[in-house]
């Protein structure tokens, strides 16, 4: 990391650990590191500006802070809430990547395996050109033309049939690779023939896909090994999380008070 030109000249850059004196304050190197990592990769000749950029903005921060703290604002009640909140949230983050970090590398016959069962994604990959419609209605109204959209044929007629119920929607015509969506979602897309329909509910509404053409874009095994391993090594990570929170949750005493107290216990309390 660079240390600016001009602060603490008479120490060896190497030697010391402060990136910048702000009044009393110093910004450190790690800081200025850890900002850095947060960032999108830059070309190498931008690389001085982009860390010169970021230097300023902690700059900026510190000085905001050190004014706050002049000010008596760290002692405001909703500060100190917020403080106490993001030290909660980096402290519950630190743990949960302390268990995904034991997430251990699959081996080549689960690759392997989860190649061959998602031909969808590999060997059998499609680019889809559908039509989307984004539809504004509720549970009823959707049940209502659902079976409509369903049968439809083309890209007209589910555009006709909404308009035929009084419903609002969007269209857009878009290509999704078949990684872009979810499994379930891919799974029933990949079965159907160009002008066939695809409802899927959404809060609000539903999307409509109108699949207007669907061209093979194989990938093969070797190539696909990558994508594969990196996807299972996230998924351990997950399940790693979930089953170590459940352990944390399960051994730990939570009360739930006042009215966020169940009704019954909130009922005898009362009593």
């Amino acid at each position: 990391m660079v240390v600016l030109s001009g602060c603490n000249k008479e120490a060896p850059k190497a030697a010391s650990q402060v990136a910048v004196k702000v009044n009393d304050g110093e910004i450190s190197l790690h800081q200025v590191d850890l900002l850095l990592g947060r960032q999108q990769a830059v070309p190498p000749e931008q690389a001085e500006a982009q860390k010169q950029r970021l230097l300023d903005t902690l700059v900026e921060q510190e000085l905001a802070a050190q004014a706050a703290r002049q000010h008596g604002l760290d002692q405001d009640p909703r500060v100190v809430q917020a403080i106490e909140m993001a030290r909660r949230e980096v402290l519950a983050r630190a743990y949960q990547d302390s268990l995904a970090e034991k997430a251990g590398q699959p081996s080549t016959d689960e690759i392997e395996r989860y190649f061959d069962a998602n031909p969808a994604l590999f060997a059998q990959r499609k680019l889809y050109t559908v039509q989307e419609l984004g539809v504004e209605a509720t549970e009823a109204q959707l049940a209502e033309v659902q079976p409509k959209l369903k049968a439809a044929e083309g890209a007209a007629q589910p555009a006709e049939i909404l308009r035929a119920a009084g419903l609002r929607f969007g269209a857009r015509q878009a290509t999704l690779a078949a990684e872009s969506l979810p499994l379930p979602v891919l799974a029933a897309l990949s079965d159907l023939n160009p002008g066939q329909n695809l409802v899927i509910p959404t809060p609000g509404g539903a999307r409509v896909l109108t699949v207007l053409q669907a061209q093979p874009a194989p990938v093969d095994r070797e190539t696909a090994k990558r994508a594969i391993q990196g996807h299972l090594v996230l998924e351990r990570k997950r399940e790693l999380v979930k089953q170590g929170m459940k352990a944390v949750r399960d051994a730990a005493r939570i009360e739930y008070v006042g009215n966020f107290a169940p009704a019954g216990a909130a009922s005898a309390a009362s009593r």
